[in-house]
Parts: structure tokens; sequence; C-alpha cells
């Protein structure tokens, strides 16, 4: 397995085992690793990690780059969106097992089984030197810091600095770089000047002191008053989204009930019309099926229905069962029209008359 010389112990890029078979414009310039989230230096180009490029090369003004010597304003850099495609696209071997895959995939693996570098504060794992290192000294919520105030000694958790800065130790300790600032820049000449100054300074801190706490004292009931409107909105405002929420649930209630009716009511409608149907189905079959007597004078009317667009288009039409009589025959005529083969344009109208057996068929004579 190929391996690197870290030329650094406080950042550095991704170990792999087959270094000789990536291209090397893929590794870091400052710790010769495989490239961790890789960026771009604009003056010349070269290519670093981020954390490397942040630690290793001072972000002085005016700056001047460590490869190519060329000065400028400041350090320019850019995320390395060309290098990230490049990575993507190599096939990496494990470092410390036998595993090989792409380059995130190879990310995600180092995480689960090779993340031996652990967070003292908050014992959070990783797989990477630049990980560490930048939790470490930016990210992780539970690390110790140094103050920076001159003379102001030991390691404060990060989340109680602010209590730090307002306690009498760093107050104090303020209050004396602030009166040896002034001594060095006035250049006091001999000890009972020095005591007069610093008697003086110290009068004019307090009653500025005094001064500030007069304001807040004018200040606290407003204070005071805006956090009781603050607390009195909120719960107005807490009020009104509730009703809000009631208002909504009550509108999708009804909706339901809308849509429910409607449902309901088309499905009203639906029966309606076909009972509606039903009836003049019935009425149809009534007409057909009604046994109609002759009239006195041996004649019968009977009633065809045929529509404007029913013209002109062949038909067959069948009677009423009628009889000449109550106990008398039983006839169906059946009319329609007939066209001569071979010659469309005459048409005629043709007559059958059907004689039906009835329920009277053994007293009629045949």
């Amino acid at each position: 397995m190929a391996t690197s010389k870290e030329p650094h112990d406080s950042f550095g890029g991704l170990k792999i085992g087959n270094k000789d078979t990536i291209n090397i414009s893929l590794f870091c310039e400052l710790c010769k690793l495989l490239l961790l989230d890789p960026i771009q230096l604009l003056c010349c180009g070269t290519r670093l990690c981020r954390w490397c490029s942040k630690k290793g090369l001072l972000d002085s003004k005016p700056f001047i780059c460590s490869f190519c010597h060329t000065k400028q304003e400041q350090k320019q850099a850019h995320a390395d969106r060309g290098a990230e495609r490049e990575l993507n696209m190599i096939k990496i071997d494990c470092y410390s097992c036998s595993w090989n895959g792409l380059y995130n995939d190879y990310k995600e693996h180092l995480g689960q089984q090779h993340a031996y570098l652990q967070c003292s504060d908050c014992c959070e794992h990783f797989f990477s030197i630049n990980l560490y290192e930048e939790h470490r000294q930016e990210i992780c919520e539970y690390r110790s810091i140094l103050c920076e105030l001159p003379g102001c000694m030991g390691l404060i958790k990060w989340t109680n600095i602010g209590t730090h800065y307002l306690c009498d130790t760093h107050q104090k300790m303020l209050l004396e770089v602030i009166i040896q600032y002034i001594f060095k820049h006035k250049r006091l000449p001999n000890k009972s000047n020095c005591s007069a100054t610093i008697t003086s300074v110290v009068s004019d801190m307090k009653q500025e002191l005094i001064t500030v706490q007069e304001n807040v004292n004018i200040l606290l009931p407003e204070v005071e008053r805006s956090l009781n409107n603050c607390t009195r909105l909120k719960s107005e405002h807490d009020q009104i989204k509730t009703t809000c929420d009631n208002l909504i649930q009550q509108k999708n209630t009804v909706g339901k009930m809308i849509k429910d009716d409607n449902e309901k009511v088309n499905k009203c409608i639906q029966e309606q019309n076909d009972m509606e149907k039903q009836i003049d189905d019935t009425k149809k079959l009534q007409l057909y099926t009604k046994t109609l007597s002759l009239d006195t004078d041996s004649t019968m009317t009977f009633s065809f229905i045929k529509h404007p667009h029913e013209i002109n288009l062949p038909f067959s039409i069948y009677s009423s069962q009628f009889k000449t009589s109550i106990f008398g025959y039983n006839f169906m005529l059946r009319i329609c029209s007939t066209i001569i083969s071979g010659n469309e344009n005459q048409e005629y109208l043709s007559i059958y008359i059907t004689l039906l057996r009835g329920e009277f068929d053994e007293i009629l004579l045949y």
C-alpha cells in the first residue's frame, strides 16, 4: 500500500491505497493527500483542500502566494468544481482494508469503518484530519477556547464565553489593559503623574459607568414594557392562530358536507331520471300490449310516432293488438316501407295483417 508523508499534523485530506494510479493533479499541494473539499487559487490555479488553504496559507494583506509568489491585495480562491467532477469519476482503493469504489462512496466508507479521530469534548468521530481540526476549532459546541484578552488565562467553554466576558475577573483585566494603553500612548514622565492619571482615569471611568447605569435604569421600564407587549402580542398571535386553525377545520368539515350533499343530490337526480325512463318505457309497453276493439262502425285509429329525421328512412312499425269484438278475433298490423329491388327511387308502403291466437280461439271459427 502506498503511503505519503504528512508535512502538517493540523491539516490533511484523504488517505488512499492506490495513490500511484491517480492523476497527481487531484492531490493537495500542501498535505500531499487526495483533495477533500477542493479549492483553487485564482493566481496560479493551484489545487488545495479547503481547510489546508485556510490553515496552511496565511490570510495576510497583501497576500503573497507560496506557489507562484504573486502579490495580491488578499488571498483569492474559489471552489474547484472541475476537480470535484474528476474526483467523482475515479476509483479508489481503501488505505486500510480491501474496499474499493468511487470517491463519494469512499468518504462514506471511511466514516463508517475508519473514523479513528474522536473529539474529546463531544465524542464525535472523523476520518480526516481536516474534518477533525475544523470541528475542534470552529464547529464543536463543547470545545474550549482561550480568551483573546491579554493576561486572561485559562480555557473557557465556547458556550460560556459570553458569561466569561461579563465576569469580574475579565472586567478587571480589561480595565488594566485600557489603563496600560492610555499610559503607553500618553507617555507619562513620573510616578506621581502616573498615580494622578490613574486616579483621574478611574474616576472618569466610574463616572461613565454611573452615567451608563442611570441610562440603563431609564431604559429598563421601557424594556420591561416592551417585553410585556411582546408577551401580549404572542398570546394574541397564539389565539388568532388557534382561531384560524379552528376556522380552517370548520371550512374543511363544511366542504366535506357540501361534497357529500352534492353526491346525494346527483344520486337523487340520477334515480329520478331512471324512474322517468322506466315510466316512459312502461307507457310504451302498455301502448303495444293493450288489446283494443273495433269501433261500432268497424274502424280503428292507431297512433304512430315518427320523428322528423326519420321521415325519409326505411321503417317498420307494429300496431297494438286489436279485436273485432270483445270475444272476437285477435289481430295486429305491421306497416313498413318497401323498396323495389334495383330501383331505390320507387318506394311503397306495405301493410301486413296478422291473425293472433287469443283466449277465445276454441269458440271461434277459422
